[in-house]
Order: C-alpha cells, then sequence, then structure tokens
C-alpha cells in the first residue's frame, strides 16, 4: 500500500525536525522550508496543497512561544495567517493536526493540570496565546481539526538558550552554574513521547477534537536540576535568582489516556542521559556567549 503522504509545516523546527527523524521513513512527508513555501502566503499555499493533495496536514510551525521571540512583531497575525491559508485549502486534505499551546487557557495564572472542560472560561492576552485561542475555537466546529496542546516539551534540537532542561544539561556540561529564574512546576514530555502520542493520531481518527497532551504528572525546575546535576562528573552549582514558585503550567490528560489508553513514558533520568550525551558529542559548537544574564 502507498504510504500516508504527510504535509508538515516547520520541519526545520524543534518539533519538526524531530517528527521527520523519528517518523520519516514510515510516511511520505513533504516538509518545504520558509523559502521553499511560504506559509504566510495565500496563493502560494493554495498552489502547493492542490499540487500535492496529502492525507493530513500537520501543522506545527509557530511564531512566538519562548522568551525570545515573544516580543517579535505581529505574532497574533502571523500565527493566524498561516492557520487561516492551510485551512482555505480544505478541499485538498483529508485532516490536519494543529499543535496548540496550554496557553490557550491563559497563563495569568495557575494551570494545575487544567482540563479541557476548562477552555475558554479565561481568555488569554498574549498574542501568542490569543492566537492558539482562536485557532482552537475554529477547531471546535471543524470535525477535520485534531487539536493538541501541549504544556512542555524537551529533547534535543530544541533552543538550548531558552529552553531550560537543555539550557541546564549545557550549562553543566560548560562547567557553569545551572540557573532558575524562579521555581515552577511543569507537565514535561520528552519528544520521543511526543512523537509516539503523534502516532497514534496519525493512524486513528479519534472522537473528539480538542486534546490536552503531555504526562499528566508536575516536576519542578530544581528537581529537574538537581537530576541533570547527576550526570558528568563534578557537580555545578544552582542558582535561583527568585524566591517562590512562579505560576505552574500542567495539564489534565484523561481525556487522552480514556480513549488511547496509557503511554509508556520515558523516565526523566532516561531522557537526560540521551541528552546529555547529545549535548556533549555537540559541545564544541555551543556559544558559552549565549548562557551568560
Amino acid at each position: 500500500m502507498p504510504k500516508l503522504k504527510i504535509f508538515l509545516t516547520g520541519g526545520s523546527g524543534f518539533l519538526g525536525k524531530n517528527i521527520l527523524e523519528i517518523l520519516g521513513a514510515k510516511y511520505e512527508f513533504l516538509s518545504p522550508d520558509e523559502d521553499a513555501l511560504d506559509l504566510l502566503d495565500t496563493e502560494a499555499v493554495l498552489n502547493f496543497m492542490k499540487i500535492n493533495q496529502p492525507d493530513l496536514v500537520i501543522h506545527a510551525a509557530t511564531v512566538g512561544g519562548n522568551r525570545n521571540t515573544n516580543n517579535l512583531p505581529g505574532i497574533l497575525q502571523k500565527n493566524l495567517l498561516m492557520y487561516f491559508n492551510l485551512l482555505n485549502t480544505e478541499a485538498y486534505f483529508k485532516r490536519m493536526i494543529v499543535f496548540g499551546s496550554g496557553a490557550e487557557y491563559d497563563k495569568r495564572k495557575d494551570l494545575h493540570l487544567i482540563s479541557e472542560e476548562c477552555f475558554g472560561r479565561s481568555i488569554p492576552v498574549d498574542e501568542y496565546g490569543l492566537a492558539k485561542f482562536v485557532m482552537a475555537k475554529i477547531a471546535e466546529n471543524n470535525h477535520k481539526i485534531t487539536h493538541l496542546r501541549f504544556f512542555g516539551i524537551f529533547g534535543k534540537y530544541e533552543d538550548y538558550e531558552t529552553r531550560f532542561i537543555s539550557n541546564a544539561i549545557c550549562r553543566k556540561i560548560l562547567g557553569l552554574p545551572i540557573v532558575i529564574k524562579k521555581n515552577v512546576y511543569f507537565d514535561y514530555i520528552f519528544i520521543k513521547d511526543l512523537v509516539k502520542i503523534l502516532e497514534r493520531f496519525i493512524t486513528v481518527k479519534p472522537a473528539s477534537i480538542c486534546y490536552n497532551i503531555g504526562r499528566g504528572q508536575t516536576i519542578d525546575l530544581l528537581s529537574l536540576a538537581n537530576i541533570i546535576n547527576e550526570y558528568g562528573g563534578n557537580k555545578t552549582d544552582i542558582k535561583i535568582i527568585e524566591n517562590g514558585l512562579n505560576r505552574e503550567y500542567s495539564g489534565d490528560i484523561k481525556k487522552f489516556m480514556n480513549e488511547f489508553g496509557p503511554i509508556d513514558y520515558t523516565d526523566f533520568r532516561e531522557a537526560i542521559a540521551e541528552m546529555f550525551a547529545y549535548y556533549e558529542k555537540i559541545c564544541q559548537k555551543l556559544d558559552i556567549n549565549k548562557f551568560f544574564i
């Protein structure tokens, strides 16, 4: 049988690289970079979809979402324009999986294992969260769309300057202190586990539209820093700049678990050991200037 044809946006980003690396041999992926296909160009997207007519679109491309990009101009406009340009071509694809965010629940408050039923009770005011919120509202009325909300993903290829786990690992390798601006509890999921979950949505059309995706458990940054400190020889200092706890960021995943069953999640120590080995191999390429704050 022919392979499922998947149009993956954001293939050169953290999530896209891992998806292509893990699933690339199982499916026929189309993942042009920004130079080959500008997702902000309505006509270009329409022509691409008319020609290729994929079975599935996985929309992983996004603008914003970390401290280096949250102040970029036009986050709301660009995210929504990409999304609407894809929706404008829905006659040429069968299904679409959209990568959303826990930010849709409004990060101005504690999000403690928040459930899908809480969506819409508070409206995010930041451009990134509001863009993802609008995308989810539209998805609620379109049964071609599956909308997945993530709360914290880690793994190789992520931005080691802004993402805590990679940043802490790199600091340890470079002999620098691990820095925590303010401790906080997250629902972190290892990228390999996320791709494992994603494949379930690729192969089976789910019963519902919007799902929280994660481990359904929380871990704080200090605990992660202590695990990271177990690797690579002598322990390094852990510096916490501001006392107390920041707002929690975690989701209830019962809806996903009830429909798809349990996931064999990678233990944090195993995942961190794997990432530690990865960064040790590329440590000479790390820009040490990015680790001074």
